[in-house]
């Protein structure tokens, strides 16, 4: 059975986003201090509000440590989201390869969000040539060992970036799974920016 993990603040917010979760997860709690390796290497724009850059870090910092869980405790046919991550269906076959379950598509040269790519049902792979997925909203790993090139690119970097911007940026997740599998709404609230993003599903903004 696959197993979900939820990454969640231990705050008044978290715990309002988890009792909407209406799946079967195990709680991974995030974390606002950071592990030195993160702390340390983490870039900032100049202009970045403390709350962006407490929780950029913060966020990278949980994914690490549970990358880390799972390569460390062997734990294949895993999926990894957030608490504004609301699941619709998975498929009753998981997808062989890694893939994003939701997310942000952008185009390549721009930030701009962009409903132009391949929509065909099932697993789709992204032509970074044009495109991008920004957003950790459900991300699907069949083996344990399919997280061990994120731990290394953390690890081996000088600067690290958001987590996302880092995943994409070097291509470490070629596909995603159409329809997406979850709707990202965290109800206008961001533990992150200044400003949630609004309602993502299908990999564009629809609210």
């Amino acid at each position: 059975m696959t197993k979900i993990f939820v990454i969640s603040m231990d705050d008044a917010v978290g715990y309002r986003r988890r009792q909407r979760l209406t799946f079967e997860y195990e709680w991974f709690k995030a974390n606002e201090k950071s592990l030195p390796i993160i702390e340390e290497k983490m870039i900032h724009m100049h202009s970045a509000k403390e709350k962006c850059r407490k929780g950029k870090t913060g966020c990278c910092d949980s994914y690490y440590r549970l990358f880390k869980k799972i390569y460390d405790e062997k734990i294949n046919d895993v999926i990894i989201s957030e608490d504004d991550c609301l699941l619709k269906e998975l498929p009753a076959i998981m997808p062989n390869k890694p893939c994003f379950l939701n997310g942000r598509y952008i185009n390549a040269d721009n930030w701009q969000t962009t409903d132009k790519f391949e929509k065909k049902e099932g697993l789709n792979k992204i032509n970074y040539a044009k495109y991008r997925i920004l957003g950790t909203w459900g991300m699907y790993f069949p083996k344990y060992s399919d997280v061990k090139p994120i731990i290394d690119l953390i690890q081996n970097s000088q600067r690290l970036r958001a987590i996302d911007i880092m995943i994409t940026k070097h291509k470490l997740i070629k596909h995603y799974l159409y329809p997406s599998a979850f709707i990202n709404d965290g109800e206008g609230i961001s533990q992150i920016q200044l400003k949630g993003d609004g309602i993502f599903d299908n990999y564009v903004k629809v609210k």
